[in-house]
């Protein structure tokens, strides 16, 4: 078989899609790296498809997303309690007070993450499936710690 007629997976070249506003993930996308260029001043949500063991995908910022009231947030399409678990490392930019946080999700409640304005360019969030669980890990370069959150 033809490496064109293959899907995409980790081990051959990716497929890269820009995000611009909502998003709704297909199983069949397993593997794609999407490059986040939004910056609209309402939320745009990313919904990953239902859970299966190996799926993967990776979110960079393309752009600074900087409308004061620019909102993403990437939830599981079943939309259960307990779908994410992990954590999303934060570290403020520039400035002589530099500080980071961990936002943490807990096993028991959470099904979504929602990133808000001021988060930079090179930032990154992952997600990674078992067939139970979404494990979600980023690094986010922001003007503030508290840029991320984990909710139900």
């Amino acid at each position: 078989m033809s490496r064109v007629a293959r899907s995409a997976r980790v081990a051959s070249r990716q497929r890269v899609e820009s995000i611009t506003g909502n998003k709704t993930i297909e199983t069949a996308e397993t593997g794609e790296t999407y490059i986040i260029n939004y910056n609209a001043g309402a939320t745009a949500t990313i919904t990953l498809p239902p859970k299966q063991d190996g799926a993967y995908f990776k979110f960079i910022f393309g752009t600074l997303m900087e409308a004061a009231s620019a909102v993403l947030v990437i939830t599981s399409s079943e939309a259960a309690n307990g779908d994410f678990e992990g954590s999303v490392f934060e570290q403020k930019t520039g400035g002589s007070n530099q500080n980071s946080a961990i936002q943490k999700a807990t096993t028991t409640s959470h099904h979504k993450l929602t990133l808000t304005a001021d988060i930079h360019e090179g930032s990154w969030v992952e997600c990674v499936c078992d067939g139970s669980k979404w494990y979600i890990t980023g690094v986010l370069n922001v003007e503030a710690v508290g840029k991320a959150a984990f909710g139900t």
